[in-house]
């Protein structure tokens, strides 16, 4: 008798201790989820906005020039979405001593947009560059860059609107970007690909 109520008392501990562990997993685990989360949120470089969270094109940190898809880029600005997406937009470096306020961007100036369909979900990277005054467009999966580009028309009829910046949408925030050496941010209220009206990409402005 004394040898079962002692392997039951055994047997009760290991059931405690077991749960305990159960518990505590769990709650480490929560802990780890809020805390990462929180990380995601405060990074810049994939950082969704909002309407509510963010006054129109406000600063978030200091541009740098990072490598990325085997090329120095500058990450100049971030495009929010009603939808919950967001867009990176990157310049290639050796553009950016060649870029002037107001002008024409340079030939070689090589564009690179990050489509983030949510902070976790990177879909394709769509890449723009001038050549001999026309821009060539091109896309590729994030993990294997392809610098193959061509004219498109369907891609042309979306920029065709924003003749005044260069067929380049974000041209007002590159620029900003370039002289203030912050980058920038911008809120579209349509989803999708859909483009949205110039003034969204006009710095300091609230549209």
């Amino acid at each position: 008798m004394r040898r079962f109520l002692a392997f039951r008392q055994h047997f009760l501990k290991w059931i405690v201790l077991f749960l305990s562990a159960i518990v505590l997993a769990i709650i480490l685990s929560q802990t780890l989820t809020r805390s990462s989360s929180l990380f995601y949120r405060n990074t810049s470089s994939n950082q969704p906005l909002t309407e509510s969270s963010l006054t129109t094109n406000a600063t978030t940190s200091e541009i740098q020039i990072q490598s990325k898809y085997d090329r120095p880029l500058a990450h100049y600005a971030t495009v929010s979405r009603n939808d919950g997406s967001f867009r990176q937009m990157f310049v290639n470096k050796e553009a950016i001593a060649d870029i002037q306020p107001g002008e024409l961007l340079p030939d070689g100036t090589l564009i690179v947009m990050e489509t983030w369909y949510s902070p976790e979900n990177l879909g394709t990277v769509f890449v723009k560059q001038k050549q001999n005054g026309e821009w060539q467009y091109g896309s590729f999966s994030p993990d294997r860059p392809n610098y193959q580009m061509r004219f498109s028309g369907s891609c042309h009829s979306c920029h065709a609107p924003f003749s005044k910046t260069d067929f380049t949408l974000t041209k007002p925030l590159l620029e900003a970007a370039l002289q203030t050496r912050q980058v920038q941010t911008a809120y579209c209220d349509r989803p999708g690909r859909t483009p949205c009206a110039p003034g969204v990409y006009i710095p300091n402005t609230s549209y």
